[in-house]
């Protein structure tokens, strides 16, 4: 075979397995990406996939480059009809296309992305992937708000990234529909409502029977510690009998007598790290001082909340995201993960509603959010003081723009 011939094939080999690594990462998700479960999906040897990537993060790396020359590319195409008057009316109704098309047919690529950037916040070749990404995204949205408005300030740009990301991570793991969608941002609708899952029914497993002595209550805390800590370090795909009975010391037996399955695991860890956040959330909101006007208190908290999240308990954050993408892939997850965010959506509605009393329906999850996208960007590209040091006057400039829904 010619020098040339032989470079090609090396190349469309290499293209097959990078899409392979993002089929994976969509289906299987970032903690389960191997060598031997890429070969087997793009259907080569494993040593061409060692050849090509040598590493976990190389795989990542490069199916990552691909995944953003496709959106930049995308956001070109997107700019040029935008110019020829084909295009969205206004940036939110982009927006509402973008995710409907990460509902639909971009689907694998919106979950492996989702999943990329959450693996890029455990490590620092991660914080430097996630840099590139966001700075090609300010570039392409600030390119398109260009053609829309005639252009719009950095801070407008970047809170319209934060929230469609963190509208992405509320609705790719609820699997909604283009009418979901439309209902809520283009008719108005409330998705405290119309975005709830169907109630799934259990699988049949076996009976969960924990006597309620003080040794099975330390033993299943232990147990529920153990798969916070693989969570955390590892992310939901990495829940398994046998790493959460490592992690707590125990036999590979107790954590299925203890929770009856990994989704019941999984469910209850997710629950324990929710109710430590709005317990530390509640102890801030307690010994908040609020001297100023509302407006002013409630963004002081908001940003409180924030940094000391992202700079504390930032590891924590990205594991319960982690369960949001795995209940993508396993239904019977869904309904805990949706009630997380509605609970997280009630607690703004209610602060929103003290500031101002028409409050649209779709603010509350708005704010949500942007709260969401915000920490998502600030602990994948590595928690920069910089970053942290603005998010005082961006979530003032969000609640603010409650006001102008709420007056319409």
């Amino acid at each position: 075979m010619r020098k040339g011939a032989k470079a090609e094939q090396a190349a469309r080999t290499k293209a097959r397995i990078a899409d392979a690594v993002v089929t994976v990462l969509a289906e299987a998700g970032s903690s389960r990406l191997t060598h031997r479960l890429v070969a087997a999906a793009a259907g080569v040897s494993l040593a061409a996939t060692t050849y090509h990537y040598a590493t976990k993060h190389d795989m990542v790396a490069d199916a990552s480059k691909r995944l953003l020359d496709d959106y930049v590319r995308s956001f070109q195409r997107a700019a040029r009809r935008q110019s020829r008057g084909g295009g969205a009316a206004d940036l939110a109704t982009f927006v509402t296309r973008l995710l409907t098309n990460a509902m639909g047919r971009h689907r694998r690529l919106a979950l492996a992305w989702c999943e990329i950037i959450l693996e890029a916040a455990r490590s620092a070749e991660g914080h430097a992937l996630a840099d590139e990404w966001f700075g090609k995204l300010f570039e392409a949205w600030r390119d398109l708000a260009g053609v829309m408005y005639g252009g719009l300030s950095d801070d407008s740009i970047m809170s319209g990234i934060d929230t469609a990301i963190g509208l992405l991570f509320i609705t790719l793991p609820l699997e909604l529909t283009p009418d979901q969608l439309a209902a809520v941002f283009l008719r108005g609708g409330d998705p405290a409502h119309l975005w709830a899952p169907v109630p799934v029914e259990p699988l049949a497993g076996p009976a969960v029977q924990v006597r309620p002595t003080p040794k099975a209550r330390e033993t299943r805390a232990r147990i529920l510690q153990g798969a916070i800590d693989v969570l955390i370090a590892q992310g939901a795909g990495a829940v398994t009998y046998k790493a959460v009975a490592a992690e707590s010391g125990l036999t590979i037996a107790a954590p299925a007598y203890h929770f009856g399955s990994i989704d019941g695991l999984l469910k209850a860890a997710e629950a324990e790290m929710f109710a430590r956040s709005k317990d530390r959330y509640r102890d801030m909101a307690t010994s908040a001082v609020g001297n100023g006007a509302p407006l002013d208190t409630l963004a002081d908290l908001t940003a409180a909340v924030f940094v000391r999240e992202v700079s504390q308990h930032g590891r924590a954050a990205i594991a319960i995201y982690s369960i949001g993408l795995e209940s993508s892939r396993r239904v019977e997850l869904r309904p805990a993960v949706w009630k997380v965010v509605a609970d997280q959506a009630a607690a703004w509605k209610r602060r929103l509603e003290h500031l101002y009393p028409r409050v649209a329906p779709f603010d509350a999850m708005r704010m949500q959010a942007v709260f969401i996208g915000k920490q998502v960007r600030v602990l994948a590209t590595g928690s920069q003081m910089a970053q942290l040091a603005q998010v005082r006057a961006a979530f003032r400039g969000e609640i603010a723009a409650a006001s102008t829904s709420a007056s319409d």
